[in-house]
């Protein structure tokens, strides 16, 4: 009886895994459906594959060099035609600017573009439209140049220099200063104005464009030496009355015996030192460029504080009114 349980039971056993075998292996379908395997190409034995490199830590990376770009040379004459590459000005005595204008036209074919117009200093400017300034075939334009002329006198000559992407051209500019016609003094009286010089429109073109010009060049003569060693009420005739006092004085020269409301001292020393920006009067300060010590300034300040008349003596015909 155990013989014939032991047998059954080695039967079921192994009925039992046949089964388990059967289960595990595919079906043809899923042999049919199933996914090949991934290609992998051949390597040629001579093939050799180069691994990432990576610098060193701390070691920087130094980017690809670029070659430089070319450097341009001039414009050739058959890309802008001008009507000419040197203009000549001019001035009148105390003309404060000298004005040039440079036409051309575009004869190539291609664009032309204007990157920079510098001039050989800073008192000669381009005026240039918004760049950069693109000039299309058969295209004409023009380039003004304006020269700073102020306290100047004789011949300058300047150059501008136009850069394009098609090469650079040089203009010149040239202005010619006259001189100022000598002043035949009046037969008579008038010994003033032979000491201020005559020409006081020259002087006053100058003074506009910068009113520290009076102490220097030629106007130092009239605006500088006299004023040397003098203090007071001399100080006052030899830097001050000399454009203050003057007969024909300008309109926009204050007159200082006339003044609406009495000067203080702090006020006389503030502007007699540092001038007035915007107007013809100038700083007459040391520190700011003028011919006057502190010792002259304080001088002539009191001078203007407690003896300075409020009618000039060369007009004084009758008192004065009292200044309000």
């Amino acid at each position: 009886m155990i013989t014939i349980i032991m047998k059954l039971s080695f039967g079921f056993y192994a009925i039992l895994a046949l089964l388990t075998t059967a289960l595990a292996q595919p079906t043809d379908s899923q042999q049919q459906f199933a996914p090949p395997p991934p290609l992998v190409p051949p390597v040629s034995p001579t093939q050799r594959v180069s691994p990432a490199i990576t610098p060193p830590i701390g070691v920087p990376i130094r980017p690809a060099q670029q070659t430089p770009p070319q450097a341009i040379g001039p414009l050739p004459d058959n890309v802008l035609a001008w009507d000419s590459i040197s203009k000549e000005f001019v001035a009148r005595a105390g003309e404060a600017e000298g004005h040039f204008a440079f036409n051309f036209t575009n004869v190539s074919p291609d664009i032309v573009t204007v990157n920079a117009a510098p001039g050989s200093c800073g008192c000669t400017v381009a005026k240039l439209p918004p760049l950069p300034w693109k000039v299309a075939p058969g295209e004409t334009g023009q380039i003004p140049v304006i020269m700073n002329l102020a306290g100047k006198s004789g011949a300058l000559v300047k150059t501008v220099t136009l850069m394009t992407d098609k090469g650079n051209k040089m203009l010149m500019v040239k202005s010619i200063i006259e001189s100022p016609q000598p002043v035949t003094p009046p037969a008579r009286g008038g010994q003033q104005s032979v000491t201020m010089g005559a020409d006081r429109s020259k002087n006053q073109d100058i003074a506009k464009a910068d009113r520290q010009a009076v102490f220097k060049g030629d106007c130092a003569r009239c605006h500088v030496e006299p004023a040397k060693g003098k203090m007071g009420r001399e100080l006052y005739a030899a830097a001050c009355g000399v454009c203050h006092e003057a007969e024909h004085r300008a309109t926009m020269v204050t007159d200082l015996h006339n003044l609406k409301t009495p000067p203080t001292a702090e006020y006389w020393k503030f502007f007699t030192a540092n001038g007035k920006p915007g107007t013809l009067m100038p700083a007459f300060s040391q520190a700011q460029g003028g011919p006057l010590t502190d010792a002259q300034i304080a001088s002539l300040v009191d001078y203007l504080v407690n003896d300075f008349p409020k009618t000039p003596a060369s007009h004084a015909s009758a008192p004065s009114a009292p200044v309000k």
